[in-house]
């Protein structure tokens, strides 16, 4: 009872202070009594941490807004109708004045800065509880660059959300850095400063990751809170990843590639390829394809956010589905040809005239619960996966035949036998394989913001959207940019 008391403690300390403050992070730090009884001892250490994942897996960030839902409107996945009872289509129309629009995007920043100061204040009593004594500088050391981790991909995310389209405009002011719980307001950066700043975290977390049990053992199942799961935890390996993700979004592609190989090459069998038999035999089809996810969050809400958003027994009107002749244009075939099993076994038919070639209505089910509620990958919602980490070589990698080899690679083992050839466009083939890969992962959207496409596919017709930097740009929350 004592240690759940402990915990209680943390969520409170950690969310009171964002009551009653107009710009958002001018706040006191609390009373250091509650911080040391919850840094107490190393068991109320271990569940503070993982109350920071719980945040993140929250659906106002990565549980539903930030990878199945709000972002995935902003890429044109979805064939969004009018409906009285949501807006969808405000979202996919970039209506960022719409009232409902504008309070959805206010909510992902406040919980993304307040999830920014759970973590600090969560480094904070970290490193008081280890001068103390309380836990080992070894195990101190990998909670203290998991949560590091933590802090550069949020801060990372909202520069991506929120701040300037980075090829174009890197000295744009963008959005704040907070590294330490102080109470104080920061001031908005500039782009560039903005990512100077992750990765500066991201390098200080690879090096407190150093002995990351994940480097000798892998992706281990069991009780061990150090080992176990990691996967599910900013592990070694994601967090090179996530160095690779923002090299490759500042324009530094001879980093990017450095980052993505290393993670490959030293990383790569603990995150082997897909077994093709565990998607296309049995009643419990790994459509997430689970062994690849190098990192996800444990999302509770996956099967509920399913129902609510997915499920083909909504009314049109509330259904995320896709276009199907969409669907057909990115996978390249027609429904009775199509062997990527990213298509396969993910997009069904749906609905009246299901019979027809292409359907009327086509629902995806990869994040639907599977009959054996015993697989260890149920609830995973993938952050980052290996093969974000072969498209950014291809991207990077300065020989055409290697480039297209990495691209073949991901094909090969998405059941597609037919290599693509040297005179591929590959600038053309690796945007549809984010089409093809990151569906409800949030990726997409980041992808043509990052390349600063000026039109992209629509998800209402076969058409394209014209975009620009009003479109990519979500407007800053008035709490933030009002004077106080």
């Amino acid at each position: 009872m004592a240690q759940k008391y402990k915990y209680i403690l943390l969520l409170v300390f950690t969310s009171v202070c964002f009551s009653g403050c107009k710009k958002f992070l001018s706040i006191q730090p609390e009373d250091k009594y509650i911080e040391e009884q919850v840094f107490s001892n190393e068991k109320a250490i271990q569940q503070g941490l993982n109350g920071l994942y719980m945040g993140l897996a929250s659906n106002t960030l990565y549980g539903a807004n930030l990878s199945t839902t709000t972002i995935e409107m902003l890429g044109q996945r979805y064939n969004t109708v009018v409906a009285s009872n949501n807006s969808y289509v405000a979202f996919q129309t970039y209506g960022y004045a719409n009232t409902t629009v504008m309070a959805a995007f206010d909510e992902i920043w406040i919980q993304a800065y307040a999830s920014i100061t759970k973590t600090n204040k969560f480094i904070s009593g970290l490193d008081a509880a280890s001068q103390r004594g309380v836990i080992s500088q070894q195990n101190a050391s990998l909670l203290k660059g998991e949560a590091i981790g933590i802090r550069a991909m949020l801060h990372f995310d909202l520069l991506r959300l929120y701040g300037p389209i980075f090829a174009v405009a890197p000295g744009n002011p963008a959005i704040p850095y907070y590294s330490k719980a102080e109470g104080v307001t920061k001031p908005i950066l500039t782009a560039s400063q903005v990512l100077d700043s992750v990765l500066a975290d991201l390098s200080t977390a690879k090096t407190l990751l150093a002995a990351d049990p994940v480097i000798t053992g892998g992706i281990t199942i069991g009780n061990n809170f150090y080992s176990a799961y990691r996967n599910q935890r900013l592990n070694y390996y994601a967090v090179m990843g996530l160095q690779a993700r923002a090299y490759l979004y500042g324009g530094n592609k001879t980093a990017a590639n450095q980052s993505a190989k290393q993670a490959l090459a030293e990383g790569e069998k603990w995150f082997p390829w897909l077994d093709p038999k565990l998607i296309t035999q049995g009643v419990s089809p790994d459509r997430v394809f689970s062994p690849e996810v190098m990192f996800g969050v444990y999302n509770q809400s996956m099967y509920t956010n399913f129902t609510k958003y997915f499920s083909p027994d909504l009314l049109a009107g509330d259904l995320l589905t896709a276009l199907p002749a969409r669907l057909l244009s990115i996978y390249e075939g027609t429904n009775a040809t199509i062997v990527d099993y990213r298509y396969a076994k993910t997009w069904v038919p749906e609905k009246v005239d299901a019979a027809a070639n292409p359907p009327t209505v086509q629902t995806s089910v990869k994040f639907t619960d599977v009959a054996d509620k015993t697989k260890s990958w149920r609830f995973v919602q993938p952050l980052l996966r290996k093969t974000e980490l072969y498209y950014i070589l291809a991207e990077t990698e300065p020989d055409q035949t290697t480039a297209i080899n990495y691209l073949n690679t991901v094909r090969y083992n998405r059941g597609i036998a037919v290599n693509l050839t040297n005179t591929a466009v590959l600038a053309t083939e690796v945007q549809k394989e984010y089409q093809k890969e990151f569906w409800g992962e949030g990726q997409l959207f980041f992808y043509y913001k990052r390349t600063n496409k000026t039109s992209i596919p629509s998800g209402t017709s076969t058409g394209n959207v014209t975009m620009n930097a009003a479109k990519y740009v979500v407007p800053l929350p008035l709490s933030e940019t009002t004077p106080r």
